[in-house]
């Protein structure tokens, strides 16, 4: 969701300029034009951040930053002032009144964005920090922080045990998977399903957001997931149920991408559907394809329909799945993502190797490439291996 900002002047011209600027740079703008407006408007939107005119009619800024200071709700806004050059005792009166900031005008729309960035930089942890304070209450102290933490540690390692503890044993392939989480607990999950005739449910998915909320939307899927693939009906009839099943119980802003396929060891098949996942890259010699057939993602749409393809394997082949955390790891100096085509090629060197050999080369190709960056998102990988051996 856009940050709000509001943007108060009595001069047209300028609040316009402001608007189409911030509007461009992704923020969503709210504008007015004197000081009894700008508190209106600043309770009914609550903003992330406020420019203020000192100078206006009706109400000065003065006021109205004094006004904002003694509404409990509205307090820890930032406000930038927007001053005049020759004023210095105005901004003297501004920051002392509890401004942030001050511009001076005419000022340089690159300097506005980087006061502005700067600003909202070191307010967004405060934002999010603030309402689980709140919440906490008296429970918010040293004793409660460590409860809290130990829950955090009782919930990751419950996910851990959700998570496969073997590879599977399969007749002629070769699998295995591996998950690195961002946090003590994780949105992606990967899972190993034995199902009927001796053939194995392949999950891959990735839930949005991280930490708890995530982890807890991971689980209702894996849970609704492994009860209905084992009626026996085809991948994308199964991402249909738990689609209609999610669309009833979440908010549409909590959605998974998620790749659902069975392995049949005696046909030698890959049966699968994917919703809006990272498309898993089958390698059969030296060429790479694409599997795409599926859906849409998984919770929003009660209307969504999703597609089954059925590929046939053959000794050699190989199927790598993988969540947009590895992809999307980005090499912050050089502004260089991970990417696909790294992938393919580390992919490609590397396929030789077993199973969990090839997923752990490919997590130390990644972490080669992002150095010491703080790893952002989960990430995890699932290879597959045909082979000859059906011991």
């Amino acid at each position: 969701m856009a940050e709000k900002i509001l943007a108060v002047d009595d001069e047209v011209d300028i609040l316009q300029l402001i608007e189409m600027t911030l509007i461009s740079d992704g923020f969503e703008v709210i504008t007015a034009s004197n000081g009894i407006e700008a508190l209106e408007k600043a309770r009914i939107h609550m903003p992330d951040l406020i420019l203020l005119d000192l100078m206006m009619p009706e109400m000065d800024g003065f006021e109205v930053i004094e006004n904002l200071k003694q509404a409990p709700e509205m307090r820890d806004i930032p406000v930038v002032m927007l001053t005049a050059r020759a004023q210095a005792h105005e901004r003297i009166e501004g920051l002392s009144a509890g401004a942030d900031d001050y511009i001076v005008k005419p000022f340089e729309l690159e300097e506005l964005r980087l006061r502005i960035e700067s600003i909202l930089a070191h307010t967004r942890k405060t934002k999010y920090i603030n309402p689980l304070i709140g919440a906490l209450g008296d429970w918010f102290t040293e004793d409660g922080v460590e409860q809290f933490a130990e829950h955090l540690r009782t919930a990751s390692a419950i996910q851990q045990h959700l998570l496969p503890q073997l590879e599977p044993k399969l007749a002629g392939f070769d699998i295995s998977g591996l998950l690195e989480s961002s946090m003590s607990i994780s949105g992606d999950f990967y899972d190993f399903i034995p199902l009927e005739d001796n053939r194995l449910g392949i999950v891959i998915a990735d839930v949005r957001g991280k930490g708890i909320p995530a982890a807890l939307l991971m689980v209702m899927i894996r849970t609704s997931l492994r009860l209905v693939c084992r009626e026996d009906i085809s991948p994308s009839s199964v991402l249909k149920r738990v689609n209609d099943l999610l669309v009833i119980d979440t908010a549409p802003d909590f959605f998974a991408t998620i790749v659902y396929g069975i392995l049949d060891p005696k046909s030698m098949t890959f049966t699968y559907s994917n919703a809006g996942h990272c498309y898993p890259m089958l390698l059969r010699g030296e060429k790479i394809e694409e599997l795409q057939t599926g859906g849409m993602i998984l919770g929003c749409f009660g209307f969504a329909e999703f597609e089954t393809e059925t590929i046939e394997l053959e000794s050699g082949n190989k199927i790598l799945f993988y969540t947009d955390g590895l992809t999307e790891a980005e090499f912050e100096a050089a502004g260089e993502f991970y990417g696909e085509e790294r992938l393919e090629q580390v992919f490609k060197k590397n396929s030789n190797l077993p199973a969990d050999e090839l997923c752990k080369k490919i997590r130390e190709d990644l972490f080669g490439f992002c150095g010491t960056n703080q790893q952002k998102d989960d990430i995890t990988i699932v290879a597959i291996k045909a082979s000859t051996s059906r011991d």
